[in-house]
């Protein structure tokens, strides 16, 4: 009986020990974007990929830089250059406007506070978006006629996690 029991509890333990083996944070590593002109830890290997937008200006090409977790979760940082008539508008508009596409009909902004990145001190916002399927979590920083999106989504215990604080914080605009 005491040789069944400790082997119960050995399982148990092993199974505990695996469980947060799995559940530890994700190993970030340095990602430098020499075409977007930035770098950020990335908590995974990133998949580039470019989407074409039509703007009322014309064309445009988004460029994506993705890293997909478990259960919907993502680590993202897109970034697309304006036309010169749209860079010189104001920054608030902008930011507003970006933020609310992101927002859409269904989702409601729970947080919303400017930021200034950088020593250049770039205007930027960082947003809360709360989706019926998920969290957003979203800086936004604009850079002449260059918008960038650093971007973690899925759950909120994930969006408001130290990762995803980490994540965030560690962007910057390189030359």
């Amino acid at each position: 009986m005491r040789t069944r029991t400790f082997k119960v509890l050995m399982l148990t333990i092993g199974l505990l020990a695996l469980a947060s083996i799995s559940a530890q944070a994700p190993e970030f590593k340095l990602y430098a974007s020499t075409e977007g002109r930035y770098k950020v830890l990335f908590p995974g290997a990133v998949k580039t990929d470019t989407y074409p937008i039509k703007g009322d200006k014309g064309e445009l090409t988004l460029t994506v830089d993705l890293v997909e977790l478990r259960a919907g979760t993502a680590f993202m940082v897109t970034f697309v250059d304006a036309p010169d008539e749209v860079a010189k508008l104001p920054a608030a508009g902008r930011l507003d406007k970006v933020r609310d596409g992101n927002k859409g009909t269904d989702g409601k902004v729970v947080a919303d506070k400017e930021v200034a990145l950088g020593t250049e001190k770039y205007p930027g916002r960082d947003v809360l978006i709360e989706k019926p399927e998920m969290f957003l979590r979203n800086r936004i920083v604009i850079t002449g006629n260059r918008l960038y999106q650093v971007m973690v989504q899925g759950p909120k215990d994930v969006v408001t996690s130290p990762s995803a604080d980490r994540f965030i914080e560690s962007f910057e605009v390189t030359k």
